[in-house]
């Protein structure tokens, strides 16, 4: 599994600005073949960075508008170790819908929910892997509305971890939404 930093030049990188194209040009630099199972998630989190958790390591050069890159093995965490976390997502929930007569059996709907719901939210979503300790958010925009949260947690589980860093969180993983980023805390 690896993590890779892209610096991007914004002059050159024309239309990565839409997460649809940034998710396509992304997916192909880390494979080409769309029906491969590989797992690819990215977030920009700037105009002039770009990263990428990805089983296999990118050809970053075909990312348009990539000046240089750095692709290191994801770090491993063990039980015990402070972190500061990072993530960008999207937070949502299904709803029960309620029957009518023209539907008497509705489908469960995915909503956004409300910020006062995201601590909850980050308790089920991390709360096998990490016990969140500190976690603040500001919106992004978007719909569903894109939130960056940054906060800081204990590890509780070491394989957890590392597999939600690479299947993701919330929706829109597809699009740059749902990578989650850790740092040993004594390194900030």
């Amino acid at each position: 599994m690896y993590l890779s930093r892209i610096s991007l030049d914004p002059q050159r990188s024309i239309g990565m600005d839409q997460w649809a194209v940034m998710g396509r040009a992304v997916r192909k630099a880390v494979d080409p073949d769309p029906e491969s199972d590989a797992r690819v998630l990215w977030a920009r989190l700037s105009p002039t960075t770009l990263v990428i958790s990805s089983d296999t390591a990118p050809a970053w050069g075909k990312v348009s508008g990539a000046k240089s890159a750095s692709i290191l093995p994801m770090t491993r965490h063990p039980e015990g170790e402070a972190v500061r976390w990072e993530l960008i997502t999207a937070p949502t929930a299904q709803r029960e819908a309620e029957p009518t007569e023209e539907n008497p059996r509705p489908r469960a709907k995915k909503v956004a929910l409300p910020e006062s719901e995201f601590d909850a939210w980050l308790d089920l979503k991390l709360g096998e892997a990490l016990r969140v300790t500190a976690a603040k958010w500001k919106r992004l925009g978007g719909r569903p509305a894109r939130f960056h949260f940054i906060g800081e947690a204990i590890v509780q589980d070491s394989e957890a971890l590392q597999e939600l860093s690479l299947k993701g969180i919330g929706a829109g993983t597809a699009t740059g939404a749902g990578l989650l980023l850790t740092s040993p805390l004594e390194d900030q």
